[in-house]
């Protein structure tokens, strides 16, 4: 079934139009047609059904059948604070948090960050990854697409440590691995952060500075991954020790 998003407010009325660049897509590239039932979602969370009525060059009109919060999102809130990548790095690992479940993005400078983009750069960075995450929630079937947050300096993150439940730094300096620091019970949905450095990893007065802050050190093995490989890893672990990898929709 194909996916498509729509405004809130849309899909809680009884027929919904989708025009634009979005519509002509439906019609002349997928060739939907009359009667056909495509999935809805208003990227908040929400998600349902709806029949095509009528498909013209620049609109389609569909009849809402369902509506019901998404069955793919996490019930608790995975935060990645990611040290900023060279552009296609953070593209492609947007594109593959957004579909282990990520819930908020969070790009950040660091003493060994290598990409510095001024303000224009980064706008244009933002913007793109936007794309990419909606394109992301629809292939994954998910039901709210990621937040993305303005660029900051690490001290920003360390400085939130007391706004979750629980907060981690993976740092090849660390000597514990993640279940050895895990807090509190992994089965009752939290609000969790998570944080990777750079390719030349974290300064350890860096990993020093979060640890005081309340931040857990944990380590990924003995083996110097790779800083996209790393951030992989990390969540991965994460969703499967707190998250909903576990669970069958």
């Amino acid at each position: 079934m194909r996916y498509f998003f729509i405004r809130p407010d849309d899909l809680a009325g009884e027929v919904v139009t989708i025009e634009g660049k979005e519509a002509r897509h439906m019609g002349k590239v997928l060739r939907l047609k009359p009667g056909m039932v495509v999935g809805l979602s208003d990227g908040g969370g929400m998600q349902g059904e709806g029949r095509i009525r009528t498909v013209t060059r620049d609109q389609v009109v569909l009849e809402v059948l369902s509506r019901f919060p998404s069955p793919r999102e996490p019930e608790g809130e995975l935060v990645v604070a990611q040290a900023l990548l060279k552009d296609q790095k953070m593209d492609l690992l947007l594109r593959q948090l957004t579909e282990l479940g990520m819930t908020r993005w969070w790009p950040f400078l660091s003493a060994r960050s290598v990409p510095q983009p001024d303000a224009k750069r980064q706008a244009a960075r933002t913007a793109r990854w936007e794309r990419i995450a909606r394109e992301a929630v629809k292939q994954c079937r998910r039901g709210r697409v990621p937040d993305i947050l303005p660029k900051g300096r690490l001290e920003d993150v360390v400085r939130e440590a007391g706004q979750y439940d629980t907060c981690i730094m993976f740092w090849e300096g660390a000597r514990e691995p993640l279940p050895a620091v895990i807090d509190g019970d992994a089965d009752s949905p939290r609000r969790v952060l998570v944080v990777v450095g750079p390719e030349g990893g974290f300064a350890e007065e860096e990993a020093e500075a979060a640890a005081r802050a309340g931040f857990q050190l944990a380590t990924l093995g003995p083996r110097i991954l790779r800083a996209e490989t790393a951030t992989l890893a990390a969540c991965t672990l994460v969703q499967h020790l707190y998250g909903d990898l576990r669970k069958v929709v």
